[in-house]
């Protein structure tokens, strides 16, 4: 296996931030997983950062990517990790980048020759980001085999472990796109697979299991859990198999479950007041509220965010459904305020709330920027970076963060952008 530990791009001054050892916490303005510090898509408050960019406009850094893949980043300290694949090598991998230069500081790759034969046209070999308990990272990939493979690295790329996680299997040859989430000390991994699926978590600093609570799934689902709290009491809130459930993130508990939904989905809930709100699913289409307390769904609305999930911003609550048709409820009653088009589609990525802004980007490479108006669509600006965006915005440190592809020919190549003034 091969540790490509010092492939630079822009300069050998980046070797020296190699054997530098730190330890920080989501307070200290990190972005540790990919719905950011509180896991609902919420960036710290304060920032300062533009609404308006391009290639010449408040660009800091750009960085190429080797490889493809649709992870999220994700900022620890000066350092944006995020995951690729090189499909022509057929090789997974973890970068490390510079958050103040957009220097590669090292690669890791974790596996080679097991890429599965077959993966949705639109999902990549490196699509769960990466997460962190600032002092260590976790990746999550889906290898030939039907298998999950975790690793923990610290945070100069030296490998702390590995596990199999388990079987995945998914229907249609779809692929994973499940992001790993740090509870209680512990690694959570989903595996929402057609039959006998699970959620599992494991020790971080040994990788030693934990627990692991079975989830009869009549399709393979691909929503990534979030760690909330109701009442003082942390749960584990996953959407998929027909229903939104909670666990113990100790003892791997079901807390409680109600049905609802359509068996896949591909988002995380948000969550207000002791609220639950859950979209996506196919065939079917829904947008629905649980109430924690009572344990019984509120309102239910046939509207589908399926990849992306949703936003509470205030007293409302956002989405933007498939082909870029953005919502925006009353989350007590699910009365729709209103419901309007953005000009293009479709997208993947989901929303990011940030210095009073909505950042959303579509799978063509333009971010809007919306202002929150619970009267109508307040479309703020339109920036476009490359050819087609997949990856969430990251809004860091008065940077925003974007992984974007473009297109020469057939030839398909990635870059890192950071913005800011």
């Amino acid at each position: 296996m091969k540790d490509c530990l010092f492939r630079l791009i822009r300069g050998a001054s980046a070797l020296v931030l190699c054997s530098f050892t730190f330890s920080v916490s989501a307070s200290d303005g990190n972005w540790l997983s990919w719905r950011g510090p509180s896991g609902d898509g919420v960036a710290a408050m304060g920032q300062n950062i533009p609404t308006k960019w391009s290639e010449m406009q408040h660009l800091k850094w750009k960085a190429p990517i080797p490889g493809r893949g649709h992870s999220t980043p994700i900022v620890v300290g000066d350092r944006i990790f995020l995951t690729t694949a090189r499909e022509e090598e057929g090789s997974q991998s973890v970068l490390c980048y510079s958050f103040s230069t957009g220097d590669l500081i090292w690669e890791k790759v974790l596996l080679e020759g097991l890429l599965p034969e077959k993966i949705h046209r639109k999902n990549t070999h490196a699509s769960p980001s990466v997460a962190s308990d600032g002092e260590k990272i976790f990746a999550v990939f889906f290898v030939a085999g039907d298998r999950l493979r975790l690793f923990s690295l610290d945070l100069n790329g030296n490998e702390l472990w590995q596990l199999d996680v388990g079987r995945f299997y998914p229907e249609e040859s779809f692929g994973y796109g499940t992001t790993p989430l740090l509870a209680a000390g512990n690694v959570i991994v989903a595996a929402e697979s057609q039959g006998e699926g699970y959620i599992a978590a494991f020790e971080a600093n040994s990788g030693k299991e934990v627990w692991r609570t079975m989830r009869t799934a009549i399709r393979s689902s691909h929503g990534s859990p979030v760690l909330a709290n109701f009442g003082g009491e942390d749960q584990i809130v996953l959407n998929g198999a027909d229903r939104v459930a909670s666990y113990d993130p100790q003892t791997g508990r079901e807390l409680w479950s109600v049905e609802g939904g359509d068996p896949l989905v591909a988002n995380s809930v948000v969550w207000k007041d002791g609220v639950v709100f859950a979209s996506g699913g196919y065939p079917g289409r829904e947008t629905w509220a649980i109430d924690v307390a009572s344990r019984k769904a509120i309102w239910s609305s046939q509207v589908k965010c399926y990849e992306q999930s949703m936003l509470v911003v205030g007293e409302y609550l956002y989405g933007v459904a498939e082909g870029g048709l953005v919502h925006c409820w009353d989350p007590n009653s699910g009365e729709i305020l209103w419901r309007e088009r953005l000009p293009k589609g479709p997208e993947c990525a989901s929303p990011v709330l940030a210095n009073g802004y909505i950042f959303h980007a579509n799978e063509e490479g333009k971010v809007f920027v919306i202002k929150p108006n619970p009267e109508k669509l307040e479309l703020v600006a339109e920036n476009q970076l490359g050819e087609e965006i997949f990856a969430s915005p990251v809004v860091c440190r008065d940077r925003i963060l974007i992984r974007s592809a473009s297109y020469n020919g057939e030839a398909r190549s990635e870059t890192l952008y950071s913005i800011g003034f």
